[in-house]
């Protein structure tokens, strides 16, 4: 990887972790999730074999007491490898109880997947990807749960 494709990455993935944090402190503010809760965004990145990966997720975890506990996820993965580059992103609910018409169990609420790219165009499509997420103001109302 160039040092200037290096430095497009870490400016991208800079950019997008900060949109994805403060999309889902917005969420967090502007919902009632119940219970106590605590918000947490990172970014990791690995290299396994040729392939390099970054992810940058945001979590929001819900303790309901009981041992009842709920986690929101919006989620953004890219991946490089020498022949290609793909960028994935999705909305996940992790559910100890029923809420609406969503059972206990793991919920992906929006997936998306761009491959065959380039890396500059997976970049380009990263941002795509976070945009398109932080549009979607609206999932927890599908969960049934109301705005504060």
């Amino acid at each position: 990887m160039s040092n200037q494709l290096a430095h497009s990455l870490l400016a991208t993935l800079h950019a997008c972790h900060f949109e994805v944090e403060d999309h889902a402190i917005w969420l967090g503010m502007a919902y009632d999730f119940g219970g106590e809760s605590q918000q947490r965004t990172y970014l990791e990145t690995s290299r396994v074999d040729d392939e390099l990966r970054a992810e940058i997720r945001s979590t929001l975890e819900v303790d309901h007491g009981s041992g009842v506990d709920q986690a929101f996820s919006i989620r953004l993965l890219l991946y490089f490898d020498p022949a290609n580059a793909r960028v994935e992103s999705f909305i996940e609910a992790h559910l100890g109880v029923a809420i609406g018409d969503y059972q206990p169990g793991t919920h992906v609420l929006y997936q998306h997947r761009t491959e065959n790219l380039d890396p500059e165009g997976a970049l380009r499509a990263a941002r795509e990807h976070v945009q398109a997420l932080v549009e979607i103001d609206d999932y927890p109302e599908t969960l049934g749960l109301s705005r504060r």
